[in-house]
Parts: C-alpha cells; structure tokens; sequence
C-alpha cells in the first residue's frame, strides 16, 4: 500500500494538502518570529532567527508544491524525493525515505523559473534571512540587529509572495496570514520599507531581452548605446545593434570582453551595470531608466560594483561620466568610494581597491 499521509508538526495531511500545510507552517512560524520580538530568555532570539528562515522556505514551498508538487525536490535525491511525494510503497524497516527538498534560495530561482518574469522574486530578499537563520543554528551567533531586519526582509518577502499566488491564481490572504493580532504591525513594517530591493544578476541570453524592453521603455538610445545612424528613438536597426552589442562583448561565447549585470528592484529590469577589465584596472559603467533615478540605486550599484572588482583582484576601479552629469559625478564618489577629477569634456575617477 502507498504511503497516502504526510507527517507534519500539526498532525498527518493527505498529499493533496501539502500545500495547504506548508503554508500553515509559515503561518505558525511567522506568527512565532514576531511574538519572540524583545523577549528576555536567552534563547529567544536562536527561536526567533530559526522561526524566520523556517516561514520563508516553508512560504516558498507552498507555492510550488501548489504549482507542481514535484518542484520543492531536491537535486541530491531527487528521485527519492519524487517517490516520496507521490506515494511509495510502504518498506517495514523504512516506512519514511530521506527527504531531501530545494533550499530557500535554490525555491526563489524555481519559483522564478515557473512563474512571469514582471513577478520575480529577487534572490536578495532572502539573503540576510537565510544568513540570520544559519548563524545561529550553526554557530549560535545572534545580533538582535540583524534579526529585526531579517524579520522585516521576512514581511517584504511574504508581501511579494502572496502577490505571485495571487497572479498564479492562489488563495493570498494577507490578513488572514498574520492575523488580527499582528496585523497592524506588519502594516506598519511594509508602510516604512521605502528602500527598494536592489539585485544585479549576470547577462545572459534569458535576460537580454528584458534588459532592450527596459531600455525602449524608459531611456533613450544615446543613453545605453553608442551611436547609430538613422532618425531619432529606437529603431529597429538600433534594437538590433543592442542586442549584437551584448552578445559580442558579455555574451561572446569564447573571449567575452566585459561583465554585464541587469539591474533589477523588486523584480523588475531598470538597468545594467559593467566590469570591463583594464590590466590591474577594472572601469565600472552603469545606466538606469529615467524613471527610477534619483532614488539612490545607482550609488548601490557601484559599491556592489566595487565589491565585485576587489573579489576578481584588481587594483583599482576607475569610471568615466561627463562634467554636466552630477548624477553619475555623485555615484563615483559615495559609490565607487572614488574623488571625480575633471579635465577638459571628461569627469574620471579611481579607488584602489587593495
């Protein structure tokens, strides 16, 4: 006879309703991380960190298992995973196998995978919960700092989640999730979270076309390209040059002659950034459309950019923009960490980086 129930913390579910009970497992270990807020035990904040990452794999779980159970299986014994989750005959000696599952980064790039690209959900919304998580299991490291970000990353990230359940056509009740109880405080965290999440995630053939989409839309040719002849906007004949451009360059399949990032904020393409190696030196580039400017993106860009340039060991990073640019003036200095110096029609500066 197969194995027809599924062992959770709240009793045996059916396989159908695995879903339904992952995501009451986040709802109970949401509601948890909250409650910990402040207590004095000494443990508190272990339970606390714990109960973060918990409702996070647990809530990303739920969405895919809704999608297609097989999704939350994991590559180490994905065929065992498989058997499980459908249904195994039932072994005396071993009546449940090793379950082995996707990990809460490796879900959000499945769930990325499955679902519309305007819906993603950024890898660097998990991060500081996944490191909150595992520093205390693994070395009972705990800063309550860090977990009180973590905890509002947690909200952020069950906020977009339900709105990718909603867009798959799933039951997303925000506040039947938190209940009455916790309600009007995880309002107020979402009311304060004005600061985007940023990500750059490297160019690839998947997503260059989002990048010349984000390009048409929202900046002018000049702006993210080098010149090309014909009347103004984006041509058919400049969209082509786009593309031909990054596939020559990043996306050269022997030698390519730079690194490109795509910029995303919450998901969505506003941009890109760029690694050209120089010798020791590395020149750093970065465009973003007209509509998100001005709300200190760019300057998050480059310190990643910088952090980028000192782990491929350069020496320094340098970065190119025009007098009339203060934007860009402005990124290279509390960015780049870099002092601009203007001469003649051109503004450069250059960090060392060791």
């Amino acid at each position: 006879m197969a194995l027809r129930k599924w062992p959770t913390a709240f009793g045996a579910v059916d396989y159908e309703r695995l879903p339904a009970a992952l995501e009451e497992l986040a709802r109970a270990h949401a509601r948890r991380a909250l409650a910990c807020t402040g207590a004095g035990e000494p443990l508190a904040l272990i339970d606390q960190a714990v109960s973060i990452g918990a409702c996070a794999e647990a809530l990303l779980k739920a969405v895919l298992a809704a999608i297609d159970i097989h999704l939350v299986r994991g590559q180490p014994a994905g065929l065992e995973t498989t058997l499980t989750l459908a249904g195994r005959p039932e072994d005396p000696d071993r009546p449940l196998p090793d379950l082995w599952t996707v990990g809460g980064l490796e879900a959000v790039q499945v769930l990325n995978r499955a679902t519309p690209a305007d819906v993603h959900l950024p890898e660097a919304l998990l991060a500081r919960i996944v490191t909150v998580r595992d520093s205390a299991i693994h070395m009972g490291f705990v800063d309550r700092a860090e977990s009180e970000r973590a905890l509002t990353d947690l909200v952020v990230l069950i906020d977009r989640v339900l709105a990718i359940r909603r867009t798959l056509g799933q039951a997303a009740d925000w506040a039947a999730f938190w209940s009455p109880t916790h309600l009007d405080r995880v309002d107020a965290v979402l009311r304060e979270r004005a600061e985007p999440v940023v990500e750059l995630s490297e160019l690839s053939e998947d997503n260059l076309a989002l990048l010349l989409d984000a390009a048409v839309a929202d900046a002018d040719p000049l702006e993210v390209m080098a010149p090309v002849a014909g009347p103004p906007g984006w041509t058919a004949r400049r969209k082509e040059a786009f593309l031909a451009f990054h596939r020559d360059r990043a996306l050269h399949p022997t030698c390519p002659n730079e690194r490109t990032f795509v910029i995303t904020v919450g998901g969505r393409v506003v941009g890109a950034a760029r690694l050209e190696p120089h010798g020791e030196e590395v020149e750093a580039g970065i465009w973003i459309g007209r509509s998100h400017r001005g709300r200190g993106i760019g300057g998050r860009v480059a310190a990643r950019l910088r952090e980028l340039a000192a782990r491929s060991g350069a020496r320094r990073v340098t970065a190119v923009t025009t007098p009339d640019n203060i934007a860009a003036r402005r990124i290279i200095h509390t960015g780049l960490g870099a002092r601009p110096h203007v001469e003649g029609d051109e503004v450069t500066g250059a960090a060392e980086l060791h």
